[in-house]
């Protein structure tokens, strides 16, 4: 969503898209790949790429092997980064993508953290390594100059313009918008029941309005079956009447040593996605991520680094006594998302191709 938000303003480039699933989608101009590696195939590609470790990389030479192209746009996740080491290994221009930093996120994954140590010498060449490299935050491009010492640029969805919303917020009902992932039940049980004895204060009812799936939330609405109201998943047009007629939007970082790289570096999808519904956002998150930076500087909702639930229902009040204009998302879209994402983003895909070797 993100990468296609710049796209369609620069009818100049022919990209084609390169894909692994676990089934093909039908998309102009997408190719399936076949089905993403499995986590031993992982484990064998990464140990063999320190080059003291047994291990095979052939299931990602082989993915290389399929692509063509002049430039490679590579989003470094998982097997991004191996295929592109494949291609800086085989003379080819590489622009890398990253949405998350691929150490922390390793780092925060119980399945997967053992890889660490044996993806970080190739994802520190596949950086060094690249013509160009974008990344998601302000935050992660200062964390990747300062230790690797490249050159990067940060890189969010392209809005041109907010739209206009007016969907009815219910009186009755305190209503709290959410979509997307949720990374962490345990702060999010006592948000809800903070929620619930505020609602009861104000003899209105609740309801948690979900758009998306999680696992963490699925835990949660389990427990309250009675105050989720559940939409699946849906285009992000679909979403924006939904979100807007909530009293505010909910997103999460959680606190914690496995979580500190991911929601220092990382900024949540879902942001802009709120930012279009133009309702307070209640970042439930400690202070030092990018999204409390955020949300802090433009005041467009509120921070709880909390999870006690009478500092949480604090913090509520807090907001829903807040008056927040059109024009502070307005501030805070043209900030994140203006005009200056497509451009840099051209600026750097042209550089690169016609800074490359050879063409493929």
């Amino acid at each position: 969503m993100q990468l296609r938000s710049h796209l369609e303003f620069m009818p100049e480039l022919d990209v084609q898209w390169y894909y692994l699933a676990d089934k093909p989608t039908e998309r102009k101009n997408c190719h399936w790949l076949g089905k993403p590696l499995s986590g031993l195939q992982l484990y064998a590609d990464f140990a063999a790429r320190t080059g003291i470790l047994p291990g095979s990389t052939k299931p990602v030479r082989q993915i290389m092997e399929k692509l063509d192209a002049d430039l490679y746009w590579i989003v470094g996740y998982y097997e991004g980064i191996s295929v592109a080491d494949e291609l800086l290994a085989a003379g080819k221009a590489v622009h890398l993508t990253i949405h998350d930093e691929p150490l922390a996120m390793l780092i925060r994954s119980r399945r997967y953290r053992a890889m660490w140590p044996l993806l970080r010498p190739t994802f520190a060449h596949v950086l060094t390594g690249s013509k160009s490299v974008d990344v998601t935050s302000t935050k992660m491009r200062d964390y990747l100059n300062e230790k690797y010492k490249v050159h990067c640029f940060a890189l969010y969805k392209y809005l041109p313009e907010l739209p206009v919303m007016s969907s009815p917020v219910p009186s009755e009902t305190l209503r709290v918008g959410h979509i997307g992932s949720l990374y962490h039940a345990g702060p999010f049980r006592e948000f809800v029941l903070a929620c619930r004895e505020l609602a009861e204060g104000q003899k209105r009812s609740l309801k948690i309005v979900r758009i998306g799936t999680s696992p963490q939330m699925d835990e949660v609405a389990s427990e309250n079956l009675v105050s989720f109201e559940n939409h699946g998943e849906l285009a992000e047009r679909d979403a924006l009447p939904i979100l807007a007629s909530c009293d505010f939007s909910y997103a999460m970082y959680p606190d914690g040593f496995r979580f500190k790289g991911f929601r220092r570096t990382s900024l949540p999808i879902k942001l802009s996605t709120y930012i279009q519904a133009q309702r307070p956002i209640f970042a439930h998150t400690p202070p030092d991520s990018g999204l409390a930076e955020l949300v802090s500087e433009f005041k467009v909702g509120a921070v709880c680094s909390s999870d006690r639930r009478d500092a949480i229902r604090a913090c509520l009040e807090t907001l829903l006594s807040s008056r927040i204009t059109r024009q502070q998302f307005e501030d805070l879209r043209e900030k994140l998302m203006g005009r200056e994402q497509v451009e840099q983003l051209r600026q750097a895909l042209t550089w690169a191709s016609a800074k490359g070797g050879e063409p493929a």
